[in-house]
């Protein structure tokens, strides 16, 4: 495990008016554009939760299924294994994928515990035209970098290793994996011993000083197709230079990329003239357009409406208990990292009764769904939707999310870890 002591080699900060000056304090109020080099690692936010690749046994014929539908794979020459099973993982930077949004990975003697595994690089469910196999072993960390089809120096890597669990750990993991997604129909599973766990390396990281204020700033590869300027789709973090930037990059201050984006250092206010498709730098520009401050940790949202999955809508201030924190916890039925914590937030809420209420808000569920999931799973705390209003005033990005609220109604912690929360409460 690579620790945040190495995350973070201080980037240079070139400034360019007939000027190049690198990794020195400058003024930038005498400057017009600013030039921000990132480096040129890809990071995971500290604390975030893994997902899994669920390995498929392969169907007679060498097909396998996805979304309905009967898929033909084309095997490696010399493929000689005890045993055979593929995973699907996610990427949307592959033009024309043989299935959409999805690359595909054939695993060889994965019983072992040191599977050779192949991966369909361009997307054409053809493991011969694709290299050479990488091979696992039980202790073993592996990176896949994935390309964008349009831009091959647009990267999306992702992170694999076998997880530890407890058996309840797994078989929660598992019964979730068995009965939803486009994966089940048509497929039969492997045992959860031999799945990967997985991560995604979406961002890259800038430290840097600006106005004579050191600053963090975050690109997050939001929709996974390698490029970091998609606008509308992608985000962006900023933040004071001694923040966890490695666990909070994903919320606080995680804003849309967009024409309309801006941000403010000191007095300055600034916007994103540009963003380098690859995420290397990014021209930030003065701006003399008035700021209004998103959301943020210490702000009052007392009068946050939320909609009862009973259909009444309330606000935080009608539903919250005297003399307690509330957490929010956003999560789905699809969202395995969600499933897996849910034992866990049982445990905090009885632990913790007398000082923490929790208020669960569904994120894309239909509604009866989520009331068979709440009864299934004995969840008996308030529930309502996560609206998009919701979403985006909060700035959710990821799932599970849990968004800790002070006795007063305001946010305490942005993106809260059970832990964390626990913690704080003793």
């Amino acid at each position: 495990m690579v620790t945040s002591k190495h995350f973070f080699m201080k980037s240079n900060i070139v400034f360019c008016l007939c000027l190049v000056v690198f990794g020195i304090k400058i003024n930038a109020n005498a400057l017009d554009s600013i030039l921000v080099h990132f480096d040129n690692k890809y990071f995971l936010p500290k604390g975030n939760n893994n997902g899994f690749m669920s390995l498929l046994n392969i169907n007679k014929g060498d097909s396998i299924h996805y979304d309905n539908k009967s898929y033909k794979l084309i095997l490696p020459e010399k493929f000689f294994v005890k045993d055979t099973a593929v995973a699907f993982n996610y990427f949307t930077g592959w033009k024309n994928q043989a299935i959409n949004n999805v690359t595909l990975f054939l695993f060889g003697d994965y019983t072992s515990h040191k599977p050779i595994v192949y991966i369909d690089y361009n997307h054409n469910l053809d493991f011969s035209d694709d290299g050479q196999p990488i091979v696992f072993d039980q202790d073993s960390t592996k990176i896949v970098y994935l390309k964008n089809s349009e831009n091959p120096f647009g990267l999306f890597p992702i992170k694999f290793f076998y997880q530890k669990m407890r058996k309840e750990e797994k078989e929660e993991v598992f019964n979730f994996f068995s009965k939803s997604g486009p994966d089940v129909a048509g497929n039969s599973f492997v045992d959860i011993d031999y799945w990967l766990a997985d991560q995604r390396l979406n961002y890259r990281i800038a430290r840097t000083w600006i106005n004579n204020q050191k600053i963090n700033i975050v690109l997050f590869d939001y929709n996974c197709n390698g490029l970091f300027n998609d606008k509308g789709q992608d985000k962006i973090f900023i933040s004071d230079y001694d923040n966890e930037v490695t666990r909070r990059a994903s919320d606080t201050n995680s804003l849309d990329y967009s024409d309309s984006l801006q941000f403010k250092i000191g007095d300055q206010v600034y916007r994103f003239l540009e963003i380098e498709p690859t995420g290397r730098f990014t021209i930030l520009k003065k701006s003399n357009q008035k700021y209004i401050k998103p959301v943020d940790e210490g702000d009052d949202i007392n009068n946050l409406e939320i909609q009862l999955i009973s259909g009444e809508t309330k606000t935080l201030k009608e539903l919250k208990q005297a003399n307690k924190y509330v957490v929010f916890d956003f999560w789905g039925t699809w969202c395995t990292g969600c499933i897996q914590q849910m034992p866990k937030l049982h445990e905090l809420k009885e632990s913790k009764k007398d000082k923490l209420q929790i208020i669960g808000l569904n994120f894309s569920d239909e509604l009866e769904n989520v009331k068979d999931f709440l009864v299934k799973h004995k969840i008996d705390w308030v529930n309502g939707i996560a609206s998009s209003a919701i979403i985006e005033k909060l700035r959710v990005t990821g799932f599970p999310r849990y968004v800790l609220i002070d006795k007063n109604g305001k946010i305490k912690i942005m993106n809260a870890t059970i832990h964390e929360i626990s913690e704080l409460l003793d």
